[in-house]
């Protein structure tokens, strides 16, 4: 099936447009995107009937967008909003913190259209001279591009969230509690992986449900009380089991972020406890 190509390029149309300071267009695209991401059926099945606007949020324009680039494998107003905007949406807003909105800034102000300019503008201290940004915003940047370096995908909330919350309604039936955690629970523009937390009295049948999921492409570790997987649109997720009784520490740990849980540790040691997951 091609419905994540398909919703991939309707996401980058989207954060193009965003960039352009293009008003409600993003958000049409954004919706047709997830609602054809979490389609049931193969959105070229339903191009051949002539029922893309069967599915939510395609209208005729964007129907006529998705059959053109399903018959061509192109789109030409994808290719002009490229040349409009010559910048790499996908490698920039791979750093953590970093979305379309940033993108734009950085573009406009210092030229920066891919992730070597933006280390490059970053180490000579450029970033941190724009307004609202400063030493610390910069600094963050420059280690997150190496994270970025170091991973093959990271991912836009808005991409990543729906699978997210798909794959707690198919285990919350099983669960007697269950959340996001992680970078998505704080709601990071970029995701480079899902964190779930979840209680519950059967967690081998819960780790079979998860592991065994449609959209599973490999499980890469399979246990009691922790299983992770990646899923076809290349997300990993991982979900833990906790005990009820901790369910509250190992949520506000696991959600970090990496500095807060620092601190904490540090409130914790002053005041005689010993603080962990």
């Amino acid at each position: 099936m091609k419905n994540k190509e398909v919703a991939s390029v309707l996401y980058e149309i989207a954060d193009l447009l965003e960039i352009q300071g293009v008003e409600f267009k993003p958000r049409a695209y954004r919706k047709a995107a997830q609602n054809i991401e979490g389609l049931g059926t193969d959105i070229e099945e339903l191009a051949s009937q002539n029922k893309l606007e069967q599915i939510p949020g395609v209208g005729k324009a964007i129907a006529g967008k998705i059959k053109e680039y399903l018959e061509s494998g192109r789109l030409r107003k994808l290719e002009e909003l490229r040349e409009q905007i010559p910048v790499d949406i996908r490698a920039l807003t791979s750093v953590e913190g970093i979305g379309p909105k940033m993108v734009k800034t950085l573009y406009e102000t210092l030229g920066i259209k891919t992730l070597d300019d933006l280390e490059r503008a970053a180490r000579e201290g450029r970033i941190r001279q724009l307004k609202g940004f400063g030493e610390k915003v910069e600094q963050n940047i420059l280690e997150n591009i190496a994270v970025a370096r170091g991973r093959q995908h990271r991912f836009l909330l808005g991409y990543i969230l729906p699978e997210a919350r798909r794959v707690l309604e198919i285990l919350k039936p099983h669960v007697e509690k269950i959340e996001l955690a992680g970078s998505i629970r704080r709601r990071k523009e970029t995701i480079g992986d899902i964190d779930i937390l979840a209680v519950s009295s059967h967690p081998e049948k819960v780790m079979d449900i998860f592991t065994n999921m449609k959209n599973v492409e490999k499980v890469l570790a399979k246990g009691i009380t922790k299983s992770s997987v990646r899923l076809d649109s290349g997300i990993q997720i991982d979900v833990r089991i906790v005990e009820k009784k901790s369910f509250g520490s190992a949520l506000q740990y696991f959600t970090g972020s990496k500095e807060h849980n620092v601190a904490m540790r540090k409130i914790a040691i002053k005041q005689g406890y010993k603080l962990n997951e």
